[in-house]
């Protein structure tokens, strides 16, 4: 991989442009790259995105950007909804992960649709 693919991972692309541009331009490090909450934005586990057309139905993807992470594309429609979850294998997690994407579905369309919503049952 080229060395800007090794670096960006997930929403910090936009973050990278910043600190590209910057450098670039003979800025110092700005103060944000430097906060050691910045190590751990590269940490996240969930990266989503919305995939706002519908002529990607077909082949709605979005990879997980950590090897312990999960990558959530979704695409809403007025009478659809659709996700496809990635992640690096071995994952223990997947399968629970899936079940509760599902079931946080299923209620959310029961509250929309005047459904009787039943609370979350303890696990």
């Amino acid at each position: 991989k080229q060395w800007y693919q090794r670096r960006v991972r997930g929403f910090d692309r936009h973050f990278f442009g910043l600190r590209h541009l910057n450098g670039r331009e003979g800025g110092a490090d700005l103060p944000l790259f430097q906060d050691p909450n910045w190590t751990t934005m590269g940490t996240i586990r969930l990266s989503t995105s919305t995939v706002a057309a519908p002529c990607l139905r077909d082949f709605l993807a979005f990879g997980a950007v950590t090897p312990n992470g999960f990558g959530l594309g979704y695409l809403m429609e007025k009478e659809w909804f659709g996700a496809a979850v990635t992640c690096y294998l071995p994952n223990d997690h997947y399968t629970t992960y899936l079940k509760n994407l599902d079931s946080a579905c299923n209620d959310i369309h029961a509250v929309l649709s005047g459904k009787h919503f039943k609370p979350p049952r303890s696990v």
